[in-house]
């Protein structure tokens, strides 16, 4: 699903011709948590023992933020959750749902602690199902005493429903290591419904990035791997997981993860337990991990199909200096927009995987862990810029696309320090009179949705009779053009919107399902 037609970023070479003396850079979000996490005090009687953030998840017709975490007080488990209207604040609501030490006011759901995912479904139909949650493991059991795996519904994330025992209660995934051979492996459907990304091992005993997906969020398909380390990648580099959009929308064309990336300590005694059981090929025991410690961040991945992946290698998300509270382990969830800005959470520890701080010599754990639920904040489409990589402007050509009857042309550009024109060209490169660098009105500041306009006139123009004249054995969906912008000192290009959107796309649409 589309969230922007038309839309084109330039994280990836899709939309790009040609770059001449011009660059693409990665934008690191800003954070909003730099000295500390978010100010969240687990001290209800629930939840003081021990409580775990989770991903934040955001109401996109209510306006709100809602954070599942799970408590564990010795005894038992607990999901809770806390509500929030502007991403930094958060409060309990009081639920009456569960009973603990007497009293139902507490913010205690019905939901499993122990779940995999968990995702608010705005394009369900059923009310009553728009909040879906999935277990891990099969933690049921039949009648009989087999384990079934689990699945439950809310209506509102609060008061949690088992689905009815089906063909799905019959799976025996985990979606990670330790999973049955038998769930790995399979055709992966890059249009489904629902989307899942999680750690599997590879046949050199690293953490590789497999994908799952499912049309109804109960049957899912094997996992497959999509992201593993290569050449541009320093030894030690594997995959921890991946914050993503559960719902598998693109945004520009584009698939948008957060990439969880270990940077294992490559002098770790290379011995595991029961190496023997190690998984790693299409058949197989369980997968159990060489390396326990290094440091995780955060980079960004894209891709147009969720299979093909483009990375770059450089932390989007950094962690924090020696001594501070996000040092050790950056986890960042999926991009939620919000208020014309795209945030991001992040679970994040002042510790290493295995427990060290910057000062290695002292032990694991010798330095109290401090954890904690952190955010970031980026502009839309802010995550790759096209700047000028000298002093002279900078070219990015676009590729081709379809000219009809014309249409409105519109940029997310900070040209405030700077200047952005630009020109229409005839897909052999010429440009159309009218609609060159020196017809263009130059724009000259920061604007999210800024249109391109030629002598006061914005949008670009129908085929043309001068066009047809030349080339009239083509019809009008034929009649092809491009764009040139001239990119100046100082300014940021972040991305391009073409309305209508059905001219950045081909005639024919293949639709079909990789293996």
């Amino acid at each position: 699903m589309e969230l922007s037609p038309g839309k084109q970023l330039f994280v990836d070479d899709y939309f790009i011709e040609s770059l001449d003396g011009a660059r693409r850079v990665l934008n690191r979000p800003r954070k909003v948590t730099v000295d500390g996490p978010l100010s969240i005090r687990f001290d209800q009687p629930w939840d003081a023992n021990f409580s775990q953030p989770g991903r934040v998840i955001y109401d996109e017709s209510k306006r709100r933020f809602r954070m599942y975490y799970r408590a564990w007080t010795g005894d038992q488990d607990f999901l809770c959750a806390l509500e929030s209207d502007d991403g930094l604040n958060w409060e309990r609501p009081v639920l009456e749902l569960v009973e603990f030490e007497g009293s139902k006011r507490n913010n205690i759901t019905t939901g499993s602690a122990d779940h995999l995912s968990m995702i608010l479904d705005p394009y369900e139909e059923d009310e009553a199902r728009r909040w879906k949650q999935i277990d891990n493991k099969p933690s049921g059991a039949s009648e009989t005493g087999e384990p079934r795996w689990l699945a439950r519904y809310s209506a509102d994330g609060y008061d949690w429903h088992l689905y009815p025992e089906g063909s799905h209660s019959e799976q025996k995934m985990m979606f990670n290591f330790g999973s049955p051979a038998e769930t790995f492996g399979g055709v992966m459907n890059p249009d489904a419904r629902y989307v899942h990304y999680s750690q599997r091992g590879s046949n050199r005993r690293t953490r590789v990035l497999g994908r799952r997906d499912s049309d109804d969020f109960l049957h899912w398909s094997g996992l497959r791997t999509v992201i593993e380390q290569d050449l541009e990648d320093p030894p030690g580099t594997e995959f921890y997981a991946a914050g993503f959009d559960p719902l598998n929308r693109s945004n520009g064309g584009l698939h948008v993860l957060m990439l969880h990336t270990f940077l294992t300590d490559v002098s770790e005694p290379y011995a595991i337990a029961d190496a023997e059981k190690y998984w790693g090929a299409e058949s197989g025991s369980n997968a159990m991990p060489a390396r326990v410690d290094g440091f995780v961040e955060t980079q960004l991945a894209v891709s147009r199909d969720t299979v093909a992946w483009t990375r770059w290698r450089e932390p989007f998300i950094a962690r924090g200096g020696a001594g501070a509270w996000d040092y050790g382990m950056v986890y960042t969830d999926g991009p939620i927009l919000h208020d014309d800005q795209l945030w991001f959470y992040y679970m994040a520890g002042n510790l290493t995987h295995n427990g060290y701080s910057a000062q290695p010599w002292q032990g694991p754990y010798s330095t109290p862990n401090r954890r904690g639920k952190g955010v970031a904040v980026l502009r839309p489409d802010g995550y790759v810029s096209v700047e000028a990589e000298s002093y002279a402007p900078g070219v990015l050509t676009t590729h081709r696309f379809r000219q009809e009857q014309g249409g409105q042309i519109r940029v997310n550009v900070d040209a405030g320090a700077g200047e952005l024109r630009y020109e229409l060209l005839e897909d052999t490169g010429h440009p159309i009179p009218g609609y060159t660098a020196a017809d263009c009105d130059p724009i000259r500041e920061d604007s999210l949705d800024c249109a391109l306009s030629w002598n006061g006139k914005a949008g670009w123009p129908g085929v043309g009779d001068d066009r047809i004249a030349r080339f009239p054995q083509l019809n009008l969906a034929e009649f092809y053009v491009k764009l040139r912008f001239f990119v100046s000192r100082g300014t940021k290009l972040y991305s391009l919107t073409i309305d209508p959107p059905e001219v950045t796309e081909w005639l024919v649409r293949l639709r079909t399902r990789i293996d």
